[in-house]
């Protein structure tokens, strides 16, 4: 029987100097690491601390900075895609979203499709428990509720890489639930996001990388990749968001909780 073959790498990120601001000293430097399809980062850290940034670097919308810096997204090189290759490897989802214009849900979705499918469309506004607002115009939509027709926007463009920015930003816990249970189900993609909620990260996702440890030494890391369960510790929550962390509960049912 042949061995079973290694999943390709979806996402391979090499020596990125995190720096939001041409002149400003990097956030973090030398940034390193690999995902494949069903893996689910989550980017942690302090306000500030540059995981939006990040994001957006891997996006292709942000500078990449660093000695040796690359890039790979399904094996396509970022220096060398084009905008079109880009609209197809990987979806971004905004922290915030700024509407300018009194859309529909459904005609903003249809705008973000590669081509038009109203099946396909409405079966993400169920998944995300928005298919009552497809008639509702996206300026009259709560903060939650934009929310998820932002993850609706990013899923329904169908990439094989997805980066998302607070996805359970003003989410309501069942929505955060939710939000982590449709990105589980994901198995041939590859998700990307920051997140502030320790639990829900512990929760949902397969990896972290944590950016802005706290140093202590000269030239000490000052960020860390690791699996979920070796990444969440209280040493390493301390380093990040300077304070001391606790675990409560009995087993399958921790929570992490400042001390």
């Amino acid at each position: 029987m042949r061995p079973a073959r290694e999943a390709k790498a979806a996402l391979e990120v090499a020596a990125v100097d995190v720096i939001a601001a041409p002149g400003m000293a990097p956030l973090a430097r030398a940034v390193a690491f690999g995902l494949r399809p069903g893996e689910r980062l989550a980017l942690v850290g302090r306000n500030g601390a540059g995981k939006s940034t990040l994001l957006r670097q891997i996006a292709g919308l942000h500078p990449l900075a660093g000695d040796g810096v690359q890039v790979r997204i399904g094996g396509l090189p970022l220096a060398a895609a084009r905008p079109r290759d880009l609209a197809r490897a990987r979806a971004l989802m905004p922290a915030q979203p700024r509407d300018r214009f009194n859309l529909s849900v459904t005609a903003l979705l249809e705008l973000a499709q590669p081509q038009p499918d109203a099946r396909s469309l409405g079966e993400v506004l169920r998944r995300v428990d928005a298919w009552e607002l497809r008639g509702r115009d996206v300026l009259a939509l709560s903060a939650g509720e934009r929310q998820r027709v932002a993850l609706a926007q990013a899923l329904v463009q169908d990439c094989p890489l997805l980066l998302l920015d607070e996805p359970v930003a003003f989410q309501d816990p069942g929505h955060q639930r939710l939000v982590g249970t449709v990105l589980a189900a994901l198995h041939d993609k590859t998700v990307v996001c920051c997140a502030h909620d320790v639990n829900w990260v512990a929760q949902h996702a397969t990896h972290v990388l944590g950016l802005g440890l706290a140093q202590t030494a000269p030239g000490a890391p000052d960020w860390f990749f690791a699996g979920c369960e070796q990444a969440l510790t209280a040493e390493r929550l301390e380093a990040l968001y300077g304070c001391r962390w606790t675990q409560l509960g009995g087993s399958g049912q921790r929570a992490w909780v400042p001390a």
